[in-house]
């Protein structure tokens, strides 16, 4: 009776320990690895994502009480997670193995491309109206300075790359942008590129990179020619450029959202013309400098081969040309206009502005516009920059005329 007694307890003891394995394992592994998140050396960039990580914040009993304490922590425990990258691989790899079409909001397409859903929700749609009237004051205050104003809005991948789209995908959620736009703008000078480039796309041109969200050289290119009329250029035939690639290795920002480390590497290539080495380039502010012509070749060996067009994503930005007599264009933009400037710089001196990283302080657009004294003013941005935080609203600093009353 005692020892089936002690075979019993032995049993249950067993049982018991057997039953705390899991957890035991489990609480031994997320300690290691809090510990390891706390201990080791926090990663500032990272390369295959092509943004900067979030780092550990600062407390404050007001950031805790007001949230924003406890929503950077959670930013910097994701960005910073012990083998990060190898968790998102496997990630990747697992939607793969299961047939699923997309990864982190990447749709996985035909040839190659990864194309971003992108889709919006009411809030972005609400930024969206937002920044389109602040387009419409600084549109009619430059009017009212006698300089006519274009507004463009870029489109995305997943607008211009039907053809590549899986079969049978509905696009509707993301067409929903372009009628609350055209809403937002109605009364405005509007170009838009949509028609264009989706039919160089469906004609089997590259007009997009397959792993990044910027048109390419030639993407930039069409854009160039529909926005001649709107304008007031003749634009120059294909035939009068030279393609030259600078990198065929290049992985861009939906290769870095999707984690599909095994997707062939896109090829950037410039469209070159004689003489576009005459110009200088001059990046204002913090960190400035003058490059000797129209792209920054030593980028392309970068972790962003992106930013050989102008050297990269600035605030405030001058082309010069040695032509004297071209009159002025003023670009309000985001990344999509670096690519598209050598070919308007053909016919403008351009004056670039990055409402992203413009900072108005002692400079604000209209001190720059009664420097520069533009004949015209070009606003391009993608939709996808116009329904996030612009930062447009600072560029109204400093607006005089009965726009702001």
């Amino acid at each position: 009776m005692q020892k089936q007694a002690s075979t019993t307890a032995a049993k249950r003891t067993g049982a018991a320990w057997q039953h705390a394995v899991l957890p035991l394992l489990c609480a031994t592994v997320v300690l290691l690895f809090g510990i390891w998140l706390l201990v080791a050396p926090q990663e500032q960039y990272s390369a295959e994502e092509k943004r900067t990580l979030a780092t550990a914040p600062a407390f404050s009993a007001e950031a805790l009480f007001d949230g924003s304490y406890t929503a950077a922590l959670g930013e910097f425990c994701a960005d910073q997670f012990p083998l990060r990258s190898m968790f998102v691989d496997l990630k990747a790899s697992c939607e793969r193995l299961l047939l699923r079409g997309e990864n982190n909001g990447v749709i996985i397409g035909k040839e190659g491309y990864l194309i971003s859903r992108q889709e919006y929700t009411d809030a972005q749609y609400d930024t969206l109206r937002q920044n389109a009237a602040t387009l419409r004051r600084i549109a009619a205050e430059a009017q009212e300075r006698d300089i006519n104003v274009v507004l463009s809005a870029v489109p995305r991948s997943v607008d211009v790359n039907r053809r590549y789209l899986p079969a049978l995908y509905d696009t509707s959620a993301a067409d929903a942008v372009w009628a609350v736009w055209e809403e937002a703008t109605a009364g405005m000078s509007i170009a838009s590129t949509l028609e264009a480039l989706r039919a160089a796309a469906e004609g089997g041109e590259q007009v997009w990179y397959k792993t990044d969200h910027h048109w390419t050289a030639a993407g930039a290119y069409r854009a160039y020619v529909t926005l001649a009329p709107s304008l007031g250029y003749e634009p120059y035939d294909e035939s009068a450029f030279e393609a030259q690639t600078v990198t065929d290795a290049f992985f861009g920002t939906t290769y870095a959202s999707a984690g599909l480390r095994n997707t062939a590497p896109d090829v950037l290539s410039l469209w070159r013309y004689e003489g576009d080495t005459d110009y200088r380039v001059v990046i204002h502010g913090a960190g400035g400098r003058t490059l000797e012509g129209l792209y920054d070749l030593a980028a392309a060996e970068s972790d962003d081969p992106y930013n050989v067009f102008l050297g990269g994503t600035n605030a405030y930005v001058c082309v010069e040309p040695q032509r004297t007599e071209l009159p002025t264009l003023l670009i309000l933009k985001d990344s999509y206009a670096q690519s598209l400037a050598p070919y308007l710089a053909r016919h403008f001196r351009l004056i670039l502005v990055d409402p992203r990283s413009f900072k108005a302080d002692a400079t604000t657009l209209w001190s720059i516009i009664d420097e520069q004294q533009p004949d015209a003013m070009l606003i391009l941005c993608g939709i996808d920059t116009l329904c996030g935080d612009a930062n447009l609203r600072a560029l109204l600093i400093g607006m005089t005329s009965r726009t702001q009353q």
